[in-house]
């Protein structure tokens, strides 16, 4: 466990799915560490591509009110009356879904592709693993669209309009203004404001946490299977899941 600097906040940025979440989207073993953080006043910052809607129940269950980064840095959401100094409750970086969606369906006349706003929450539910109400949740994109399959040239397409990355198991698409990095420099900058002196840290596992982890002081990168776009992420540490 880390021990705090005399006159510096630690701030921890982390991801979910197959970071701080496990194979069963359990925090439960993470429970001992968060309660921790908890006495030391560490704030845990989810930085995920889960909806709003999906944070804001794992948020309520790890009985955290802190700001959340969703669906890959498109939005920041801050909790009301957070930062002394600051009154931003949300900051929009990337663009509103159903662009996305409607390029989507274009491509779909040439191109195999598949989106969650192809699928009925029960199908999401199916091919994740999560319950059919976490499912629908998951279903709740403001901001992008997850892509479960599609052709390499159908990708290619979507690169030329937005980012497109993979998060894992599935591919994510959203706007080209927004990525982790720029959600957490954002909210980094709010606590230097509130603080002064902060050490941030950064925990992911899947290539859209790359931009994340490059822009905090401390990268720690759970160990998942092949991670080669991870090489390039200066003093980055390998954490075993």
């Amino acid at each position: 466990m880390l021990k705090k600097a005399k006159n510096t906040q630690y701030i921890i940025f982390t991801d979910l799915d197959g970071t701080l979440l496990n194979k069963a989207y359990s925090f439960k073993p993470a429970e001992p560490v968060l309660n921790i953080l908890k006495k030391k006043k560490i704030p845990v910052i989810f930085c995920s591509a889960k909806t709003k809607a999906e944070q804001s129940v794992f948020r309520r269950k790890m009985r955290l009110n802190h700001p959340i980064i969703v669906e890959n840095g498109s939005a920041v959401y801050v909790p009301k009356n957070y930062f002394k100094q600051i009154n931003t409750l949300k900051v929009v970086l990337g663009i509103q879904s159903d662009k996305i969606k409607k390029e989507i369906k274009t491509l779909q006349r040439k191109y195999k592709i598949k989106g969650y706003k192809d699928m009925t929450a029960k199908q999401v539910a199916e091919i994740t693993g999560l319950k059919l109400g976490r499912a629908k949740l998951a279903k709740k994109r403001e901001f992008g669209e997850t892509v479960v399959e599609s052709d390499k040239k159908a990708l290619k397409e979507l690169k030329k309009e937005f980012n497109v990355v993979s998060g894992g198991r599935f591919i994510q698409v959203f706007g080209k203004k927004a990525d982790k990095g720029k959600a957490v420099k954002l909210l980094t900058q709010m606590y230097k404001k509130e603080f002064g002196k902060i050490i941030t840290i950064g925990l992911g596992d899947s290539e859209n946490d790359k931009p994340m982890l490059k822009n905090v002081d401390i990268p720690i990168l759970v160990k998942n299977g092949p991670q080669e776009w991870a090489k390039s992420i200066k003093r980055i540490i390998l954490h075993e899941k």
